[in-house]
């Protein structure tokens, strides 16, 4: 509570209260935007500071805490708890010191565009980002990630040479693939703006940033999972990436119960020590144990069925045949 709300929640206020100090100091309208050379390049009111400020300073801070707050009030515990209370702290220090550095810098001036190059200010951010989002991991208590057993199921009764097939298609929840798919049209939006104005160096950076974060999201977002002779496959609706098992390298397989912002830090193919995981969402899941000790997982509807297939499979594979004399 103290570095995910509280710290995002006072920083904000001393920003806008200084903001609000300076406000007969400043020009009008006041440098919102720097390019690449430091210098402004983008003008606004105190209006749209003190909004950039109350988003980046609390709304973006506040979601990663209330995303995990309710888990964690539930009994959840994970280190992802930590990471996202670190983020949270980490970033309202970057949005304070920012905005009131890029504002203070302005005061005395007659026309913004004559402001300073914004790079020192932004460098102090960062830095003062860094060692409170540090400070912030050291100061939250330690939390041990629940190590949940394995539930297992009769394997299936396979006959001599029978052959059989499980196979599913998980996709990601459709308010989050929204989600992405948004950010993918506001950049094309954002090509198509700066087409339109005759930036066509923008123009190519965000249609270029579009099409590269489409494939992303079209290649994350889709898998086909199978269970068959040859092991467990889990290969993206694209064809790559591929993950998953050798039949003659499955230790174990079971489901799991499994809650993705706990468990993972969040969804989609997500990776921790021994643990490769594919996060559709919260709940049940294929958990399959390599020989070597490392799982793969993955939220699918019917588990226990795959599972059950899969160790049929392998107890099947692992008979060896009399030898004929």
């Amino acid at each position: 509570m103290v570095v995910a709300v509280a710290l995002p929640i006072t920083l904000t206020a001393i920003t806008v209260g200084l903001i609000v100090a300076w406000r007969g100091d400043l020009p009008d309208p006041v440098a919102i935007h720097w390019g690449g050379s430091g210098r402004p390049d983008g003008f606004g009111s105190l209006a749209t500071v003190f909004v950039l400020s109350l988003v980046l300073g609390i709304g973006v801070p506040g979601l990663a805490a209330f995303t995990t707050l309710p888990m964690l009030t539930r009994g959840a515990r994970s280190p992802s708890f930590r990471v996202m209370g670190s983020m949270a702290a980490g970033i309202s220090v970057l949005a304070a010191v920012l905005n009131t550095s890029s504002i203070s810098m302005q005061r005395g001036l007659a026309d913004a565009h004559d402001g300073p190059s914004v790079w020192p200010a932004f460098g102090a951010a960062l830095s003062a980002a860094i060692a409170v989002g540090v400070a912030a991991w050291y100061f939250q208590p330690r939390q041990a990630a629940e190590v949940r057993g394995l539930q297992h199921g009769a394997p299936l009764d396979l006959g001599k040479g029978e052959r059989a097939v499980w196979m599913q298609t998980i996709a990601l929840a459709r308010p989050f693939a929204a989600l992405l798919y948004a950010v993918v049209a506001g950049l094309g939006l954002g090509a198509a703006a700066f087409w339109a104005q005759g930036t066509t160096s923008e123009a190519w950076t965000f249609l270029g940033a579009s099409a590269f974060v489409g494939l992303v999201v079209a290649a994350t977002t889709t898998f086909h999972v199978k269970v068959d002779q040859t092991g467990v496959s889990v290969v993206s609706a694209l064809g790559i990436p591929r993950m998953g098992v050798a039949l003659a390298d499955v230790a174990d397989a079971g489901v799991t119960h499994v809650n993705g912002s706990a468990d993972f830090g969040g969804w989609g193919i997500r990776q921790r020590p021994r643990v490769l995981g594919v996060i559709m969402r919260n709940g049940e899941a294929l958990e399959v144990t390599r020989s070597n000790g490392k799982r793969l997982v993955v939220t699918v509807d019917d588990a226990p069925t795959a599972a059950a297939l899969l160790m049929a499979l392998s107890a099947r594979a692992q008979v060896t045949p009399p030898v004929l004399t």
